[in-house]
C-alpha cells in the first residue's frame, strides 16, 4: 500500500540525514559527551602592573574536539564590559596568552574558551571556570617567555563550578549573569539534532498533505465516473417511455379507425 512505502521513505530520509551528520567529526555529537571540557580554571601570572599571562597547560580535556582557543576577561565589578582575545588568537596547541593594557591594581576575571566550529555556521563555546586576579607591587612579576606551570584544579583561586554560576557569555561570549551554559546554549549544542528533527518533521507533514490531496482526487474521480452511468440510465428510461407511447396499433384498432374514416367520408 501507499502508507508503508511513505513511512519507508521518511525513515530512509532520516537515515541519510544521520549519515550526513556523521560525516563530521564524532565530536560534533555533544549529546554523546564528546565536547571538550576543562579540568579547572586557567592560571594567571603577573607580567607587569599592566599585563598578565593566562595559561591552561594540561587543563583542556579532549583537545582534538576543539578547533581554537579564545581568552575572555573583564573587570570583576563590570562583567558586561568584557573583552575577548582577537580571533584568530590561539590554536589548540597553544597553552598561554598575554593580556595587556590592564588597569593596574584592578581585579579582573579570566576565562578560557574551547571553540568547536560546526556545520551551518554554528559554533559551540565550551567555557572553563574563571580565575580572579589583580596586579600588585607585592606580587613578583614573571617573564612572558618563562616556562608555563602545570596547574592543578585545586590550586586555583576559583571554585570549579564558578564557570556555570558566574558571569557567562552567549555565542560571542557576552556575559549573562546567573545562566546555566548547557541550557543557554542548548540549540547550539544540539544543532545537528534540531536540523534532523526539523527536516523529518517537515517530510512527515508534506507526506500527510500529499496523502490528503491524493485521497480527495480519488474521491472526486469516483464521483465523476458514477455520474455518467446515472444519466445514461435516466435517458434510457425516458427513451423507453417514449417508445411505449408510440407503440404500433393492433389489427382491431386499425379496422375501427378505417371504418370511422369511411363513415366520415360518406
Amino acid at each position: 500500500g501507499t502508507m508503508p512505502s511513505t513511512f519507508t521513505s521518511v525513515f530512509q530520509a532520516f537515515f541519510l540525514l544521520t549519515l550526513l551528520s556523521l560525516t563530521e567529526s564524532s565530536c560534533t555529537w555533544s549529546w554523546f559527551g564528546q565536547n571538550p571540557s576543562w579540568k579547572g580554571p586557567p592560571v594567571v601570572e603577573q607580567v607587569s602592573l599592566f599585563s598578565v599571562r593566562v595559561s591552561w597547560a594540561g587543563l583542556l580535556v579532549k583537545p582534538e574536539c576543539a578547533d581554537k582557543i579564545r581568552v575572555k576577561y573583564w573587570k570583576s565589578l563590570s562583567p558586561n564590559d568584557w573583552k575577548m582575545s582577537k580571533d584568530p588568537c590561539c590554536t589548540v596547541d597553544t597553552t598561554s596568552y598575554l593580556v595587556d593594557n590592564l588597569d593596574k591594581y584592578m581585579e579582573y576575571t579570566y576565562q578560557v574558551i574551547a571553540v568547536e566550529i560546526k556545520t551551518l555556521r554554528s559554533s559551540d563555546y565550551n567555557r572553563s571556570p574563571v580565575t580572579r586576579f589583580k596586579t600588585s607591587r607585592d606580587i613578583k612579576s614573571i617573564s612572558a617567555d618563562s616556562s608555563i606551570p602545570e596547574p592543578s584544579p585545586s590550586s586555583s583561586t576559583s571554585h570549579p563550578l564558578q564557570a556555570r554560576l558566574g558571569p557567562q557569555g552567549g555565542e560571542e561570549g557576552d556575559p549573562v549573569e546567573g545562566k546555566d551554559v548547557p541550557s543557554q546554549n542548548f540549540i547550539e549544542k544540539h544543532f545537528t539534532l534540531v536540523i534532523i528533527g526539523s527536516v523529518v518533521g517537515g517530510i512527515i507533514i508534506l507526506v500527510l498533505v500529499i496523502s490528503m490531496i491524493v485521497s480527495l482526487r480519488i474521491k472526486r474521480k469516483k464521483s465523476e465516473d458514477t455520474t455518467p452511468l446515472t444519466q445514461l440510465s435516466q435517458s434510457q428510461s425516458q427513451h423507453n417511455k417514449k417508445k411505449d407511447d408510440t407503440a404500433p396499433l393492433s389489427q382491431v384498432e386499425k379496422k375501427t379507425l378505417s371504418l370511422i374514416l369511411r363513415t366520415n367520408k360518406d
